[in-house]
């Protein structure tokens, strides 16, 4: 009796025992989430970098770096205090930080100033690794060698009397020097590259848009682009002339920046020798403003950003996530403080693919482009711009000279993207963009004329390797289908998806679900990054939504590589008067993690052309023809693929309110019961490239 009595008193003695902290030495992964404050919706970790501490648990000196061995945090001192931890690097800057069970979270202070972003520690398995830049290309490129010069402010005279804000760069010499420009909304004076470029024997040019800061135009006008065909030619033909100059003008620029690349290249202006654009941002109707016109809410970050003839520093503190769930989208700049703005408005006027947009689209004369195209993203950049560009760039015969190189990264780098790709997956784009302008700027013999048109990184061999065609001429084009096992599906779990037809005869019964828009099918997405194409983890939400259907191939016996451009198409149908249907392509793990791959949407009024709306019949079966965007990866064996059908994926995509009316402006929706076919006359399924190996 005696004994049982002191087991009892001792357990509750135990529970209130204080817990000991995990130790802080060995290795950690850094991940990194924007702002100091969690905010509504999602939120991204990003595994930024690397952390290690060494020796005893108090007074030893340990580091945060970031993923290419720069330093973010010197530790110097750590005190420690039951769950809270403070780094300290010097007077000035710390981080304050709690344990969390066996993870470290805490923000960086900077004297009195809290940097806008939250730090979690996790512990590694294995040593870190530094990653450097993989040389994609080695021929020998111009190396540092020229003193440099700079003018922040040179006011380019453009023909109808506007003047353009122009920051340029020179090699001290007599040259004769190359060109490289880039013409840009954002920053125009950029010492790093301009730097960089000049001490290589470039003359660099940044240059503001109309409507950005000292530049001509008002800033109501901003953001069409609308006078840059005319003026990316005199721009050209301008610095073509500089002193020093050889003739020879070459463009460059990031996103935004890469399409006024491609304007300047329709416009083909005689002087302009070669491009490169990066992450190029592609025609208004294919990602941005509108993907395949179905309109895409958090652009408001980049609407309110770009509000001003300068950048509001304030908008990464805007909450989105919370506002973007209020009708009519329309007004959503005001419910966020940003006031009226102009260009988000316009946006908003042209639902459909009218001819305001096809006056804003670089592919409208892309047939003109002259000029050799270098053009860089990564598979997980939702830009498309690389790809998208050169489709329409092959659609017509005598089109230059054409590379691609895609890496695994997002659009803001490889740091954005889960997982560990290994020592190869970091590049630099502007060490292939100085070989590309040797050649063909400096008239430099070094063969990038002759190589291969594309050089890939696919993830899951994690290695590159180079192509000749695009798409690959050695792709098997393979379906396959969704099918629920011979019984109704109403919620995710049960579906199948094979490469065997439906057998012909008894059609199988059709799969059900509600689409509400007062609960949209979620999209993971952080509105603060603008991210829009990561490999998040789908697992719960593919187990719990009672709104989306999940069909999953049995696990790979052997690695299936896909390369290249997806298609779906989808035998539906709806009891509403529109409706939106959404595919999802994910990567399912052994361990059931399942991660994003690409997705893509088809708007029900748009099926027989985005330029026209036509209202659904309800209850008629209609098929839908979905892109699915493009990917190259290997599923491993023992990996299982994984499509899910939806009717919203927000907040990527507006939500569609089933009525018929305008989904931006209006403010009353309906619940829409909606049923996916896939018997052997309505054999819905995916296309997927697959790589013979």
């Amino acid at each position: 009796m005696m004994r049982w009595l002191i087991v009892l008193i001792l357990v509750p003695l135990l529970a209130l025992a204080p817990r000991t902290p995990p130790s802080l030495a060995g290795d950690w992964d850094v991940y990194i989430a924007l702002s100091a404050k969690p905010k509504f919706g999602f939120e991204g970790w990003r595994r930024m970098g690397f952390a290690h501490f060494a020796g005893s648990d108090s007074g030893f000196v340990g580091f945060l770096r970031r993923r290419t061995g720069d330093p973010m945090l010197t530790v110097t001192q750590v005190t420690a205090s039951g769950d809270s931890v403070l780094l300290t690097q010097d007077a000035r800057v710390m981080m304050r930080a709690a344990w969390h069970g066996d993870t470290l979270t805490g923000v960086q202070w900077n004297g009195d100033r809290l940097l806008d972003r939250r730090f979690r520690l996790v512990r590694r398995a294995t040593p870190f690794v530094v990653e450097h830049d993989y040389a994609v290309w080695t021929m020998p490129a111009s190396d540092s060698q020229y003193a440099v010069t700079e003018d922040t402010l040179v006011l380019m005279p453009t023909r109808d009397g506007a003047h353009l804000a122009t920051y340029i760069a020179r090699p001290v010499g007599s040259g004769p020097f190359g060109v490289v420009m880039q013409r840009t909304p954002y920053r125009r004076i950029l010492h790093g590259p301009g730097r960089w470029w000049a001490s290589r024997g470039y003359i660099f040019i940044g240059q503001h848009v109309r409507g950005r800061e000292e530049s001509s135009g008002d800033v109501k006008d901003f953001g069409d682009y609308s006078t840059d065909r005319e003026d990316g030619y005199d721009a050209v033909e301008w610095a073509a002339k500089l002193p020093g100059a050889n003739g020879k003008v070459g463009m460059i620029g990031h996103s935004d920046e890469g399409r006024l690349v491609w304007y300047a290249a329709v416009s083909n202006p005689p002087h302009l020798a070669a491009i490169s654009p990066t992450a190029a941002s592609p025609d208004p109707w294919v990602v941005v403003p509108y993907a395949a016109m179905a309109f895409g809410p958090i652009n408001v970050d980049w609407a309110c950003l770009m509000r001003g003839r300068t950048m509001d520093p304030n908008t990464a503190e805007l909450d989105i996530g919370e506002a973007i769930t209020h009708l009519p989208l329309s007004t959503l700049p005001q419910r966020l403080g940003c006031g009226d703005v102009p260009l988000w408005d316009r946006w908003i006027a042209h639902p459909t693919l009218d001819a305001y947009w096809h006056q804003h689209a670089a592919t409208t004369g892309i047939g003109n482009v002259r000029a050799p195209v270098l053009s860089m993203a990564g598979w997980h950049d939702d830009s498309r711009g690389p790809i998208y560009f050169t489709d329409s760039l092959l659609n017509h015969p005598h089109h230059p000279n054409w590379h691609i190189v895609m890496g695994v990264h997002a659009h803001k780098g490889v740091d954005y993207v889960a997982g560990d790709f290994g020592p190869q997956a970091r590049y630099q784009y502007r060490d292939l963009q100085l070989r590309w302008f040797d050649h063909y700027l400096m008239g430099r013999n070094n063969g990038v004329d002759t190589l291969p048109h594309l050089d890939i990184f696919v993830p899951g061999d994690n290695t590159w390797r180079t192509e000749n065609e695009w798409p690959l001429a050695r792709q098997r084009l393979t379906k396959f289908y969704v099918s629920s096992g011979g019984h109704a599906q109403t919620s995710g779990g049960d579906g199948v998806l094979d490469t065997v037809p439906p057998p012909p005869g008894a059609g199988a019964p059709a799969d059900t679900f509600t689409y509400d828009p007062a609960d949209p099918t979620p999209y993971l997405i952080d509105s603060r990054e603008l991210e829009e194409s990561l490999n998040e983890d789908y697992t719960q939400l593919n187990a719990t939504r009672r709104d989306a259907l999940v069909f999953t191939s049995a696990p790979l016996t052997r690695p299936l590589e896909v390369t290249g451009e997806m298609t779906a198409q989808v035998w539906a149908a709806s009891d509403r008067l529109d409706t939106d249907w959404t595919i999802m392509l994910l990567d399912v793990w052994p361990d059931g993690r399942a991660e994003r791959v690409q997705d893509g949407l088809v708007r029900a009024r748009f099926r027989r052309g985005m330029d026209r709306e036509v209202p659904l019949v309800p209850g008629r079966v209609e098929r839908y023809d979905i892109d699915l965007w493009f990917t190259s990866m290997v599923f491993p064996a023992g990996h299982r693929l994984r499509v899910s059908v939806a009717s919203a994926l927000f907040p990527k995509y507006d939500r569609n309110l089933n009525t018929g009316g305008n989904n931006e402006r209006d403010t009353t929706f309906v619940v829409a019961h909606q049923r996916l076919l896939h018997d052997a006359a309505h054999p819905s399924h995916v296309v997927l490239p697959v790589i013979p190996r």
